[in-house]
């Protein structure tokens, strides 16, 4: 039997595993990452090894399943292409699917293949029994992410699920392909892959329509732009939000990740909001209202963006080109806008395309905001206490030196809510991402190393923090020589929790927190792992050194291990009001 493709070719499959691969390179995935064993050896044994980078073959690398998990997603996070994270039945299969949450939450499209026991073993207690008699997993998997598992149990529909997945990817959605050995382990057959639907244009009648719309109502009022993380996914990002700022003198709000759309040279950039957000930008968000219009630029509504509080404008236009997105509910965020409120579908560039050339045409007539201040704080930052690194001053010393192209991750650390707030704008040499929504500890190192394979050259940074650490210390041997640094936020605490206890539980004796973690030698652990490992020093006299390390070093993976003052508190974290 044969496989024929788009193409007509009939290229030579020795199973539907090989079927299986082919189609997922077709779609431009290489990278699979996870644990062998059990249900997947038979997918497993088509795949080479990752053993040179960069590889354009389909190729696999052994990794812990927990950091596995969320590889594809900073793969995705630093290139825009697509990675699958595998992993065999049971156990491993929850350990892989930490991942799948953050990538629900951030609209991330990523391949999770998993396999399922057999049908003819339920009610006979297979190992890991996945079945409705053992942990469910399919049905598990579904609650979560529903249509988007797919579970291949039938070799004549196969292609025809392989090619549903590739819709759901196309949405920006993650994938589950569930592996029945039994069923994908049979004789191939003959198949004909779908076609894939062309994207629609977006119509010039549409475009016209909505910048009359959006003329009509911004005039009198004052605009603010709300920028969130599916705006930084343009190219070009940075200069049409620029433009647009400028066109209709209008402030710059944006979330964590949001910033990655922003310039760091926009002249009417406020500032991040919320969590770890600056008092400039909180205060204008605080403000907005009857004579405010708020554009919402693929932004999600979370917890940590707005903080429950809702967008409070005269009149809200969310502009997002990413159907059923996290945040919305019933395909909208009307329930998020206490005024008047459209929804507008398109490819960001495109509309902001739309406003400005309007605007340049025929200005629009909203009130002008002033330019924002050079300093987005009110308040000094907090020093530590004697024998710690001055965290304020370490950011902004990175800030001054990152190399350009760089990519950080932000760990569920100190790091995540006070880099931010201390550096303020964000700095067009280096995009700062944060898996924050699902807030999983320790995630962040899995998306520093799909970052990291991505692309090779590129200088990949994550901050982290010694709790953080003890989730994925263990994978750190299998990418010491991928040159990935780690700043590693040493204060002995889950310090995002102690801080926050201070102020919700004053009353509670501070061993009650919980919070205190054990002191390691997390130099040593680096350095029997393969990694460079030093200590910075509390007055900053090594940093200048270990950063010309790091400059001259491009291939062997770096830890600096930071004396952090667990008592410092710089960035702001409302959510503590919610507690």
């Amino acid at each position: 039997m044969t496989l024929r493709n788009l193409y007509g070719n009939p290229p030579c499959v020795a199973d539907n595993y090989q079927l299986i691969v082919d189609t997922l390179t077709d779609w431009g995935i290489t990278l699979y990452t996870g644990v062998t064993g059990g249900g997947v050896i038979h997918l497993l044994k088509h795949l080479k090894p990752l053993d040179d980078l960069p590889s354009t073959d389909p190729a696999f690398l052994t990794l812990g399943e927990y950091s596995a998990g969320f590889v594809p997603l900073g793969y995705y996070l630093a290139s825009g292409k697509i990675a699958a994270a595998v992993a065999t039945t049971g156990a491993a299969t929850r350990l892989i699917t930490c991942g799948l949450s953050d990538a629900k939450l951030h609209d991330i499209p990523a391949v999770f293949i998993v396999p399922i026991s057999g049908s003819s073993t339920e009610g006979f207690s297979p190992l890991q029994d996945t079945s409705i008699y053992g942990s469910n997993t399919v049905a598990q998997l579904r609650a979560e992410i529903g249509e988007a598992v797919f579970v291949l149990n039938d070799p004549f529909s196969l292609t025809a699920q392989l090619a549903q997945a590739k819709a759901m990817l196309d949405r920006s959605k993650p994938v589950v392909l569930v592996l029945d050995n039994e069923a994908v382990g049979s004789t191939l057959m003959e198949y004909t892959m779908p076609i894939p639907e062309e994207e629609k244009s977006v119509e010039d009648d549409f475009l016209d329509a909505f910048v009359s719309m959006f003329r009509k109502t911004v005039d009198g009022k004052r605009v603010t732009l709300l920028v969130g993380e599916e705006m930084a996914r343009y190219r070009n990002a940075k200069q049409l939000t620029t433009q647009l700022c400028e066109q209709l003198q209008a402030a710059a709000i944006w979330s964590i990740n949001g910033a990655n759309a922003v310039s760091q040279d926009n002249p009417y950039g406020y500032g991040y909001i919320s969590f770890g957000g600056n008092d400039k930008a909180m205060s204008l968000f605080n403000s907005l209202g009857a004579q405010d219009v708020l554009v919402v630029l693929g932004a999600c509504p979370d917890e940590y963006t707005v903080n429950f509080s809702g967008f409070n404008a005269a009149h809200t236009f969310f502009l997002g080109n990413i159907f059923e997105a996290y945040g919305l509910v019933e395909n909208s965020l009307r329930h998020i806008a206490t005024g008047g409120y459209d929804h507008v579908y398109g490819p960001l560039d495109v509309l902001l395309g739309a406003l400005i050339s309007a605007g340049q045409r025929y200005p629009f007539t909203n009130n002008p905001i002033a330019k924002a201040p050079a300093d987005l704080n009110d308040q000094p930052f907090a020093t530590p206490r004697e024998g710690y690194v001055n965290m304020a001053a370490l950011y902004q010393r990175l800030n001054k030196w990152w190399p350009a192209h760089s990519l950080g991750i932000d760990d569920v650390c100190l790091a995540y809510k006070d880099r931010q707030y201390v550096t303020q704008r964000p700095n067009d040499n280096i995009h700062f991402y944060s898996l924050y929504r699902g807030s999983a500890m320790g995630g962040a190192f899995g998306a520093a190393v799909g970052a990291k394979l991505s692309d090779p050259d590129r200088p990949v940074f994550l901050f982290t923090g010694d709790g953080c650490f003890r989730l994925f210390s263990g994978s750190l041997g299998e990418v010491s020589q991928l040159g990935i640094v780690i700043f590693l936020l040493n204060n002995e605490s889950l310090s995002i929790v102690e801080q926050g206890l201070e102020k919700v539980l004053p009353d509670i004796p501070t061993p009650n927190y919980h919070a205190r973690i054990a002191a390691i030698d997390y130099c040593a652990i680096a350095r029997a792992c393969g990694w460079d490992a030093a200590r910075l020093q509390p007055d900053l006299g090594n940093l200048g050194e270990l950063l010309h390390r790091i400059e001259m070093d491009r291939q062997r993976s770096l830890l600096v291990e930071i004396p952090v003052d667990h008592q410092q508190e710089l960035g702001r974290n409302p959510r503590l009001k919610n507690l």
